[in-house]
């Protein structure tokens, strides 16, 4: 479950469950984050490799937690 969502121009950090996971992109004005998918990592222990069902766990919590202030986009 998502706790928290937060970031800057370039990068947003998820508060999921028990860890924080970072994710690279790109903010625009519209506002929109297009996120990198690749680019997630788990911070909270960054020698954890994330793996493909866990980064897809996340995106669908991502895009089925609600309204955000910024539309949150991820590539294919």
């Amino acid at each position: 479950m998502i706790n928290k969502i937060s970031g800057t121009r370039s990068y947003i950090w998820i508060e999921f469950d028990d860890k924080t996971i970072g994710i690279e992109g790109e903010l625009t004005l519209t506002p929109t984050f297009y996120a990198d998918r690749k680019s997630m990592k788990n911070l909270t222990k960054p020698e954890l490799e994330l793996s493909s069902n866990e980064k897809e766990q996340i995106i669908e919590e991502i895009l089925q937690h609600g309204e955000y202030e910024v539309k949150i986009i991820f590539d294919d």
